[in-house]
């Protein structure tokens, strides 16, 4: 807890190393030289960053309590570059270790540690579908990710509606993730890892956005709950407007739509995750709705705040309370369809 509030961290993230996989993965893909491609910057700055990757779920708790986080959702690492591998079966593999491994590491604390099930989407929506339903299923996901590149295909392509179809109908929740990687290296052409981490998350979240609300998704699918997620929400206010103006002009480029974007945008069933210390946020409920902004730590990552995440949005004296309440408790909860009850501070469901 912090400030009398309960925490729920909506996208922290597990480092899955390579073991996690080759002590999972079927005999024949096992003895590969590496199992993710890779952009191959150097993240960690030759270990000087290293102190901040967890090595076990226990050490991760032990950094819950210090940062003040009650319940954590967790997203992969390695598996956020998922849509790099073309290989159809070899893709299905990696997502089937990875959920595997992750609940066996959730383990440990079911209350407090909450996992988010790979799909391989960008090769076999038929696949994505039985992986889903295994993980939520079987395995206690509690929502699943989608990485917002794809090598031939936007997020929202046709192909994958079958797969929105079945997550809408199971009630399970979709968040949009990129990998902070080179994706965008066509266009940007960047030569630093500056350049091409600063061209990742929020141009990737810009286009999946784009991607999702023209396309109608959201019309077809009414029960369908989306987040847009480590992007800040600075951006939100703006290209909803900017998404109306375009729109007003070409309205038969989006046939689906019965309403202006924004208003899709805010209907309840798109989330978005904030930075602990964005000034944008004190306006963004102006225009986008205080019940769907969501808190995200990123730990263990390189440019996360651990352990000053919690602090540096619930210490703000610019964000009423009430807004707080909603960030870290209230709207995560709604999101990832789970009812958390918070007794003595620790929460249970």
């Amino acid at each position: 807890m912090k400030n009398g509030l309960v925490i729920i961290d909506a996208d922290g993230h597990a480092v899955d190393y390579e073991s996690v996989y080759r002590d999972r993965l079927p005999a024949q893909y096992r003895q590969r030289s590496s199992i993710f491609p890779s952009d191959n910057f150097d993240r960690s700055q030759n270990g000087k960053l290293s102190a901040k990757r967890p090595k076990n779920a226990a050490r991760n708790l032990a950094d819950n309590d210090l940062e003040g986080i009650d319940l954590q959702i967790i997203y992969p690492t390695g598996g956020l570059f998922l849509s790099r591998v073309r290989e159809r079966d070899y893709a299905i593999a990696l997502a089937r270790a990875y959920n595997e491994w992750i609940a066996e590491w959730c383990a440990i604390d079911r209350k407090r540690l909450k996992a988010v099930a790979l799909v391989p989407l960008h090769v076999d929506a038929k696949a994505a579908i039985a992986e889903m339903e295994r993980a939520v299923g079987r395995l206690g996901a509690v929502a699943v990710m989608v990485n917002t590149f794809d090598r031939d295909r936007n997020v929202a392509h046709p192909d994958f509606w079958p797969f929105y179809e079945e997550c809408a109908r199971a009630g399970v929740a979709v968040a949009f993730h990129a990998s902070g990687s080179n994706t965008l290296d066509p266009l940007s052409h960047s030569e630093t890892f500056l350049e091409t981490h600063t061209l990742s998350h929020v141009p990737e979240q810009l286009i999946a956005c784009t991607a999702v609300i023209y396309s109608g998704l959201l019309e077809k699918y009414r029960d369908l709950r989306v987040a847009f997620l480590e992007a800040g929400i600075g951006w939100v206010p703006f290209w909803m407007e900017h998404m109306d103006e375009e729109y007003e002009l070409r309205p038969f480029d989006a046939p689906l739509l019965k309403g202006k974007p924004s208003e899709y945008m805010a209907c309840g069933r798109v989330f978005v995750s904030c930075e602990p210390e964005e000034k944008t946020l004190c306006y963004v409920p102006e225009f986008f709705p205080a019940d769907n902004i969501l808190f995200a730590s990123d730990y263990p990552h390189w440019d996360g705040q651990f352990p000053h995440a919690v602090e540096r949005l619930a210490d703000r004296d610019d964000i009423p309370g009430a807004l707080k309440q909603k960030i870290f408790f209230d709207n995560p909860q709604r999101f990832y369809g789970m009812t958390v009850e918070a007794r003595g501070g620790a929460p249970r469901g």
